[in-house]
């Protein structure tokens, strides 16, 4: 992968009209497990089906009209659960997309292997990564995802990735990051920080995603987190970064993008503490957005406002994208002032917002 590939999204930092460069596509509400502090939990408890293959392919025919696309991230629900995933990454790998991001639950094992292998044979240009994701030690873990067992069949499904990454041609294996993923809850605060460690010494993953629970819950009770555990957890991160224990995805500008990652805790940390004093514009809506299975077109995962529906216009991105409801919607964004805790939106925020820029250059030249 050539770095130069990267030089067209730059502009995106003082030109915000235009293709959406992120995409977060809902692929199914299947899913196995019924997580306590799962925010999209009504859709997983009815099983939401998906879009089709075929309204994926002409949502990613529309996407790669109107420009390239830089990362794309397969959301659920359960995506392994769709027999189909790499058909779906494929309709969006052979357009040019630089990263596919899968976050999975690591209980889809009979499937798991081929797919990898496939996105990544089919897709000689993308770069994907998968997370397992985490919720502490494994009583605690299991209690939240409500399944026996499931914290150490976790651990052996990140196993089973990186054991495939070694015996793939390094063609193939430089492309794939196999990732861990955690959630900070109430009923996790005061071990997660601790359990990371331990996972990552265990485990050696890649990266390590950190996420603050958000929106609505199953059970509302684990959005109560205590900000000072937040940030505990974001400083055991860095100090593992630090020590050289935990690295980052080997990408083009990845100490970019980890760099961006520690600004974005940072921002993440003020705006749930109520403090907007630093307020970066928001980027979603304008410069990314999520699509639910329905075909419902939002700017982000919190907010519960359409930009329009791709069922009402044959799954054709441009026609929702350049409307005058999203033009409207964009308009009260950025009126508003709109902030909210979603990583992957200030994550977008941060490496498109002049505002964060030198604090960004900062921990490019400083950070691990």
């Amino acid at each position: 992968m050539n770095a130069l590939r990267y030089a067209s999204f730059a502009a995106r930092g003082f030109v915000r009209r235009g293709a959406p460069l992120h995409l977060t596509l809902f692929v199914t509400g299947r899913c196995n497990l019924r997580c306590r502090h799962c925010f999209h939990w009504k859709e997983v408890a009815e099983g939401v089906e998906g879009p089709s293959a075929l309204e994926v392919e002409r949502l990613a025919e529309s996407a790669a009209r109107m420009g390239p696309l830089l990362w794309v991230s397969f959301g659920g629900g359960e995506p392994f659960l769709r027999r189909d995933l790499a058909e779906l990454a494929r309709s969006f790998g052979r357009r040019g997309l630089r990263h596919l991001a899968i976050p999975t639950n690591g209980l889809v094992e009979e499937r798991q292997r081929e797919v990898v292998e496939r996105i990544l044979r089919e897709n000689p240009e993308l770069f994907l990564s998968v997370a397992v994701s985490f919720d502490g030690p494994a009583e605690i873990h299991d209690a939240i995802r409500q399944v026996p067992g499931g914290h150490e069949r976790s651990k052996r499904s990140v196993r089973a990735l990186q054991e495939q990454r070694e015996q793939l041609p390094k063609a193939l294996a430089r492309r794939l990051g196999v990732g861990i993923l955690v959630t900070l809850t109430r009923e996790n605060q005061t071990s997660l920080s601790g359990h990371l460690e331990q996972l990552v010494d265990e485990l050696r993953p890649d990266n390590a995603t950190l996420n603050l629970a958000r929106g609505t819950a199953l059970d509302e009770s684990l959005l109560r987190v205590d900000l000072d555990r937040y940030r505990e957890l974001v400083e055991t991160k860095a100090r593992l970064q630090r020590e050289g224990r935990l690295p980052y995805f080997d990408f083009p500008l990845a100490r970019l993008a980890a760099a961006r990652d520690r600004v974005m805790y940072e921002h993440v940390e003020r705006v749930a503490r109520g403090d907007r004093s630093a307020h970066l514009p928001c980027t979603a809506g304008t410069l990314s957005a999520v699509i639910f299975e329905n075909g419902a077109v939002h700017p982000c995962e919190i907010l519960g406002r359409e930009l329009g529906n791709l069922r009402e216009h044959g799954w054709d991105l441009e026609r929702v994208w350049t409307s005058a409801a999203a033009a409207s919607l964009r308009a009260d964004i950025e009126r508003t002032k709109c902030a909210c805790t979603w990583e992957c939106a200030q994550a977008d925020n941060v490496l498109f917002g002049k505002r964060a820029w030198p604090r960004l250059v900062q921990e490019v030249v400083s950070g691990p």
